[in-house]
């Protein structure tokens, strides 16, 4: 039978049972509580029933009622986030890269990075087997990062279902092993870079560079390569970023060596190397590990894609943001680079939802492989959770949903809550026996030249979203701040 997957349907969490989120239960009993204060103390019978009224409709609508895509109470601390931004002028960053220069040694100087983005990050170097690779010490995250580039040892799509299905058991058995094994791995984003190409644009090169004098049978010999060459109409790059988390050991081993950074970059390169190695029992080609050089020009060129991510020159820690980002649009970021031009603009969506049907293993085909014409990032970041807790996790939401399930007499048992209880029941038993254990969130950000290429390019996502059975949020108000979760820092999760 062939493997299919099921994600839990997103429940709220609150103190008293889930139902309702934590703060919008603290409004409501807020509202409760003022309400019955007005009865008991405001004098006169009618405007004591007005507001009383008053009281308990603004609290309800304000957990309740709908509100451009959103209740209030979900927009209340987005739109004064973004007016205290807006006030203080954060949305609007300039790079001082231009102006910072460098140190004595020839390093560059860290620049101001724009809203959105940890603060206050270091850089530095680790080497490994497979080369050198930039770290990065995130203080608000309280984690180290590093990003190697990936590709699958077989296309996955040309698989069979049994090939397929080894091939997800092989990354799950990875995934445990780096949970369970006591090392210091503890957080991974795949991130999926899908960029236009012009799929003639090698033929026009070859036609402007051909020499008239050569040979016929010279001529003809090339035209039969050329006819051979197989061109992609898409550049799809996969980035695999490992996330470390900072700890008291971690520095207490740096500190045996020298200085604390090569210390870093001692004890880090070990693990990172470690895990590069292991990439061949999930079936993964390891590509390249990004350097500085490397790392920049992939951060500048998420920003403006037309810096290609392969062109290193000029590249580092100074010069990998964009040279001016203005996020005071409502519904959109633009970003300009170092190359000029019109700025781009971009989009982020949340994926608030993963499918709560039951899917096949290619269930993301349609987002990460047929959106034609789309600048695109698709970014999963998982936290790894060892099998121990794992287990005790799901046994508590399988106790939630069954002491939660309305079961009286005579009453038809709502089948959603139903099939939701059986997810809790089954995830139970695959962690059991063996499943890995991960905590996940998605991101998906959409880049284009001008406002209505972005509204058709959404369009089209959102399309192939659905297919995958996805439910898309975007973060209007916010998209600097979620821009920055797909870009190569393992954002986007809450720690634990």
């Amino acid at each position: 039978m062939a493997r299919t997957f099921r994600f839990p349907r997103p429940r709220p969490r609150g103190l008293l049972g889930r139902r309702l989120e934590g703060d919008e239960q603290l409004v409501l009993g807020v509202g409760a509580a003022t309400s019955l204060l007005t009865l008991a103390v405001v004098p006169g019978a009618l405007f004591k029933l007005t507001l009383f009224v008053c009281v308990v409709a603004g609290c309800a609508g304000a957990v309740f009622v709908p509100f451009q895509g959103r209740t209030y109470l979900r927009w209340w601390e987005i739109r004064r986030s973004y007016r205290k931004l807006l006030r203080n002028g954060a949305l609007l960053y300039r790079s001082a890269a231009p102006l910072a220069g460098r140190t004595l040694e020839g390093a560059a100087v860290p620049v101001e990075v724009p809203a959105g983005v940890p603060q206050q990050m270091q850089w530095f170097k680790a080497r490994t087997a497979y080369g050198d690779v930039a770290i990065l010490l995130q203080p608000s995250q309280g984690l180290f990062t590093a990003v190697i580039e990936v590709e699958g040892q077989k296309s996955f799509g040309g698989l069979d279902v049994a090939d397929q299905e080894a091939l997800v058991a092989s990354w799950e058995a990875l995934l445990r092993q780096t949970a369970d094994a006591g090392g210091r791995i503890s957080r991974l984003q795949w991130l999926a870079r899908i960029v236009p190409v012009d799929p003639n644009a090698h033929a026009r090169d070859a036609q402007l560079r051909r020499d008239p004098q050569a040979p016929g049978w010279l001529q003809d010999s090339y035209e039969q390569l050329l006819n051979k060459v197989a061109i992609s109409a898409e550049d799809r790059r996969l980035f695999l970023v490992v996330g470390i988390r900072y700890s008291q050991d971690l520095v207490s081993e740096a500190l045996q060596y020298p200085s604390l950074y090569q210390g870093y970059g001692v004890v880090l390169g070990k693990e990172i190397e470690g895990f590069i190695r292991n990439l061949a029992t999930a079936q993964l080609r390891w590509v390249r590990s990004l350097d500085e050089a490397a790392l920049a020009s992939l951060l500048h060129h998420c920003y403006a894609p037309d810096h290609w991510l392969d062109d290193r020159r000029g590249m580092d820690r100074a010069t990998c943001w964009p040279a001016e980002m203005d996020a005071r649009d409502v519904q959109v970021m633009t970003a300009r680079g170092w190359e000029g031009g019109t700025p781009w603009m971009h989009a982020t969506a949340w994926i608030k939802r993963f499918p709560v049907l039951s899917v096949r293993l290619n269930f993301l085909a349609p987002l990460l492989l047929f959106v034609p014409e789309v600048i695109c990032t698709v970014s999963v970041t998982m936290d790894l959770v060892p099998s121990d807790r794992a287990i005790q996790e799901a046994i508590a939401d399988a106790t939630n949903e069954l002491g939660q399930a309305d079961t009286k007499p005579g009453k038809i048992t709502d089948p959603r809550e139903r099939r939701d209880r059986n997810a809790a029941t089954s995830t139970m038993e695959e962690v059991a026996a063996g499943a890995a254990g991960v905590r996940l969130t998605g991101w998906v950000t959409v880049s284009a030249r001008d406002r209505q290429a972005l509204q058709r390019d959404q369009g089209t996502v959102r399309a192939a979203a659905n297919k995958s059975y996805l439910a898309l949020e975007w973060c209007d108000r916010e998209h600097f701040r979620a821009f920055a979760n797909t870009l190569p820092l393992a954002c986007g999760l809450l720690a634990r």
